[in-house]
């Protein structure tokens, strides 16, 4: 009986230090990631396709923390909160990014709409020299602006464009009438 017990036994601690042993390893494994996503959220980045590409690696993170198994009770929690924070703060950090792009597009859509509405303003002017030196300030401000968003950039730069063209069209009509 003590031979059976004592086999049970050794296979019974081997078996529990196997799974510490495998904790361990995912341990090792969870802060391995926990580096790189404290690393992906500290990093400066400045344009849409720079948030698009982090937040795919970031993605690709979490889908891999998902596949190692735990850490140790103790050690778990702790580690879980670490990358969780690395986390939350890339993704506050990409809302934020994203709220003063957004409001910067809408300034700059306010700045196009006013620029529309004063080529429109000019574009029955028969006043060639000073209206289209204004309409050639105007082009240039326009290209200085910056980006809207694409479901209004079409129809403001319509707008824009058919004004002034509707005034160099008239000006070489009448100078055409002078030759």
């Amino acid at each position: 009986f003590k031979a059976a017990t004592s086999q049970v036994n050794k296979k019974h601690q081997a078996y529990f230090e196997k799974i510490k042993a495998d904790q361990k390893e995912n341990l090792a494994a969870k802060t391995v990631l926990c580096e790189k996503a404290e690393a992906i959220a500290s990093r400066e980045i400045d344009s849409s396709n720079g948030w698009n590409d982090a937040s795919k690696e970031l993605d690709a993170l979490q889908k891999e923390w998902k596949g190692i198994g735990f850490a140790s009770k103790k050690e778990n929690q702790k580690i879980y909160d670490r990358f969780r924070a690395a986390c939350d703060q890339f993704y506050n950090r990409k809302r934020e990014y994203y709220s003063q792009f957004k409001d910067q597009m809408t300034r700059n859509m306010e700045k196009k709409i006013e620029l529309g509405e004063k080529a429109e303003a000019m574009k029955e002017s028969t006043d060639w020299k000073e209206t289209t030196d204004k309409l050639v300030e105007l082009q240039k401000q326009w290209k200085a602006i910056g980006p809207v968003a694409r479901k209004y950039s079409d129809d403001l730069w319509k707008m824009f464009t058919t004004a002034c063209d509707t005034f160099f069209e008239a000006k070489r009509e009448a100078t055409k009438e002078l030759r």
